[in-house]
Order: C-alpha cells, then sequence, then structure tokens
C-alpha cells in the first residue's frame, strides 16, 4: 500500500491523539492498581472506601454482615464499605499473601485462634486506647473484653469484643418427655439417658459425637468440666490434658462411641451432627449457643431443649467455649479514624443488637444484653444464668499460642479417629498432644 505524504497540520493532529491515548493508558494501569491493591482508597467528593474480609462466608452470614455494612455507612454517608467473602478453609493462605506484598484491606473477621498469628507478623492494630477513650469499658461486657484480651500474645485488644459463643447440650425435649426422662443435671442423668434413648435397631442414638473436622472443641466442652479441670496449663507451664481427671473423663466420653452413638460419627462434622439431630436420629448433641436459631427453624421450639456443661462430681463447674468474636483493623490501613467508626458501630446498641441476633451469639454490648431476643432465648439465658454462678471458672483456651490451632485441629484430628476405632488409647492420645502444647507454652514463656 503507498503511503501518503502528511502535512504539518496532520502531524500535528497525529500527536495530539497519541497524547490522548497514552493518557487513557496511564489512567487505566493506575485504575486497576489501585483496584488490586486490597488497601483502602477513597471515592470522589471526599468519600472514604474501606474493604472488609470476612473469613466466615456462608449465605446467611454475608446477606446480614452486608445488610449491617448498610446501616452503618446510612450513619456515616462520607464511609462506603466493600465487602469480600474470603474461602473459609483457606482465608489464611489470602491474608497471609496480602501481609507479605502489603495488599491487605482495612477491616477482616479473624477467628479468635487467628488472632495470635496475625499479632505475630505485626498485621494487626491494637485498639486498646480507641477503646478506652470511647469509654467502651463501660458499655461492653467486661468478660468478653477479658477474653478477648487473652487470646493475643501480648494482652492487647486486637479483636473487638462484638460478640460471644458459649457452649450447651442440646437435646430433644419430645424424645425426653416420651421417655419419661427429666432434664438432666449431671453428667451421670447425661450417660444415663444417651443409653436409655438409645434404639440401634431404629437408627436412633442418645448422643451425637463429633468424630470429623472440628472436633476438639466439643472435647473440651464435654472433658474438661467433667473432670473439673479449669485451666489449659499448670503454674509450670505444662498442659493439663494429661490431667487424671482429664483422662478418666475423655475415657467416658470415648466410650459413648459405637455405644449411644452411631459409628459413622467417626467422620462427622458440624454439618452432619446438626442433620443427624434435626431427623431424629440422635437425641443430645454439643454445640455453642450459634447454632439454636438452626435446630429452632427445623424442628419448632417446642422440640429443642438446652443446658449448660454440668459441674464436675467434685462440685467444681467450668464453663467453656465463652470465645469472643468480633472485628480487628490491619496496622496498615490508611483510613484508621473510619475503620475504627466501623468497628465502634459493631459494639454500639443498634449495630450490635442486629449482627448479634442474626448471628446467634451473646450481644457484647451491656444494654443490648436486656433485649427481649436474648432474655427469652432459652439457649443464651442457660449460658448466662450458668456464668453468674459465683462459683463458675470459664476455662480459656490459649488461641495465644501460635502453634494450637494446628496441633488442636491438623495433629491432633487423625489420633482422635484413632482412639475411637480403639487403634490408640486415650491415655496415649492425651500424653503425645500433652507433650505438644507443653513444648509451644514454654516457647511462649521464654518469649
Amino acid at each position: 500500500m503507498k503511503r501518503m505524504n502528511q502535512g504539518p497540520s496532520a502531524i500535528r493532529t497525529g500527536k495530539k491523539r497519541a497524547a490522548l491515548a497514552l493518557a487513557a493508558v496511564l489512567a487505566s494501569s493506575m485504575a486497576l492498581g489501585a483496584c488490586g491493591s486490597g488497601g483502602s482508597s477513597s471515592a470522589e467528593g471526599g468519600e472514604v472506601v474501606l474493604e472488609l474480609w470476612d473469613t466466615d462466608t456462608r449465605p446467611e452470614r454475608t446477606e446480614n454482615l452486608k445488610k449491617l455494612i448498610s446501616m452503618f455507612e446510612a450513619k456515616n454517608p462520607t464511609i462506603k464499605v466493600n465487602y469480600l467473602g474470603l474461602p473459609t478453609d483457606s482465608y489464611m493462605q489470602k491474608i497471609s499473601t496480602a501481609i507479605a506484598t502489603k495488599a491487605t484491606p482495612d477491616i477482616v473477621t479473624p477467628k479468635a485462634s487467628d488472632v495470635s498469628a496475625l499479632v505475630a507478623q505485626g498485621a494487626l492494630a491494637p485498639l486498646d486506647e480507641k477503646f478506652e477513650s470511647g469509654g467502651w469499658d463501660d458499655k461492653v461486657s467486661q468478660a468478653m473484653t477479658k477474653s478477648s484480651k487473652a487470646a493475643s500474645p501480648d494482652g492487647k485488644l486486637y479483636l473487638t469484643p462484638a460478640t460471644s459463643l458459649a457452649d450447651v447440650i442440646y437435646y430433644r425435649a419430645d424424645f425426653f418427655k416420651d421417655a419419661g426422662l427429666a432434664t438432666p443435671t449431671t453428667w451421670d442423668d447425661f450417660y444415663a439417658a444417651a443409653d436409655k434413648l438409645t434404639d440401634k435397631s431404629a437408627g436412633k442414638f442418645g448422643y451425637t459425637l463429633r468424630g470429623g473436622n472440628g472436633f476438639f472443641s466439643q472435647f473440651v466442652q464435654m472433658v474438661y468440666p467433667q473432670a473439673g479441670v479449669d485451666r489449659f496449663f499448670r503454674e509450670d507451664g505444662t498442659s493439663t490434658l494429661d490431667d487424671p481427671a482429664v483422662i478418666a473423663a475423655a475415657q467416658d466420653y470415648v466410650d459413648l462411641y459405637g455405644k449411644d452413638t452411631a459409628e459413622s460419627d467417626l467422620t462427622a462434622d458440624f454439618k452432619t451432627m446438626v442433620a443427624q439431630f434435626g431427623a431424629g436420629g440422635a437425641a443430645m448433641l454439643s454445640h455453642s449457643i450459634g447454632s439454636y436459631p438452626t435446630h429452632v427453624a427445623a424442628l419448632g421450639a417446642d422440640k429443642v431443649a438446652a443446658v449448660a456443661p454440668f459441674p464436675s462430681k467434685s462440685g467444681k463447674s467450668v464453663l467453656s467455649g465463652r470465645m469472643t468474636t468480633g472485628f480487628a483493623m490491619f496496622k496498615a490501613s490508611e483510613h484508621q479514624e473510619a475503620a475504627w467508626k466501623f468497628l465502634e458501630y459493631t459494639m454500639s446498641a443498634e449495630g450490635n443488637s442486629f449482627w448479634a441476633q442474626k448471628s446467634g451469639y451473646l450481644p457484647g454490648n451491656l444494654e443490648v444484653a436486656k433485649e427481649p431476643w436474648v432474655t427469652e432465648n432459652p439457649a443464651m439465658q442457660t449460658s448466662i444464668k450458668a456464668v453468674e454462678n459465683k462459683d463458675a471458672v470459664v476455662l480459656e483456651q490459649p488461641f495465644y499460642l501460635p502453634e494450637f490451632n494446628s496441633i488442636t485441629t491438623t495433629e491432633m484430628l487423625p489420633e482422635w479417629q484413632r482412639v475411637l476405632q480403639g487403634e490408640l488409647s486415650v491415655k496415649e492420645f492425651l500424653t503425645q498432644a500433652a507433650e505438644k502444647l507443653t513444648k509451644a507454652q514454654q516457647k511462649y514463656l521464654k518469649k
């Protein structure tokens, strides 16, 4: 094709077009860079944009969290919060990558067991000063605040005490009534009921035991209170998992498997247990108060009842599962004041009432705790009355140990299943685990 000569006018026009094209490319590149950073940004007109990452993505929770965000935005029109749900089974990988590449969001919903690892990486911002200056000490449950601080390796507040879980034992009130059984009040009552309500030929069992993922929380719930042991470590830093009373209580608990539980419980996780309880295959289930709405939705409130773990035979009342849940702020956030406003909203009467009620958790706000949806919830009232007992002691799990999560999940799970199958003794299982936890605790104490 023959090239035509270009005059000065055409050359100037061409240069102008090239300059405009280059400007457009640069603008596009900058926009893409901002979107991919994972950090906070500012929109036009001075609007602050915060990035929130949720580590427990479930359809109903996502919907509720987005509603909470919209409620906050209505109160704070100059702040926008972008929501991102992370895969529940791999969220820490994405967060660790974001920390390494300096592309963290502003806000995250870490589990208490994650706080230690995130603090060790210098990723989270301590909230103590803001919490105190905002007067939240007088507005939020002191027990929840204490529990939240206990999850961090340096004793500082990184996770807002917005809500809390508590362990209960659910039972089918209709099954108990039909069998002529009263509400269980002792461990002997529990084991007797589990045995009486088991009918293997009909596929009905007195209890459903968590043998699969997440087993440790239910193990602690059913073993430590029964043993009357109220701490994970002795004064010398050694683990109490090998305490004779813990071993004896664990043996009683393990003996339920295959006798008063289905053998399929070997791999049962929470979803499996809930399905079995709701379908009538199990008369009792150990879990937190958070699952109460699920049980009621499936069965009706008249068929679901709950009791707190019973006192030990010595009379000692040990409460487990009092795990605080909330929100945290990344230290690298460029809009910490705006992020703190959101965290404050989750503890305020309006925000806390909505979020705690939708989550099915105990509210951190003291005024919200007086609302009817709390006072009329049997599972919550059972937990509240238990902690009001002046002789009760709350068992704090050592989430501050970086190794705690991996030891009690990844490493102990296959050994636990060997115990249920009779391939490993309870004593060996707990002794081995105690050695690992002792090593982690003493390493922490040296630091």
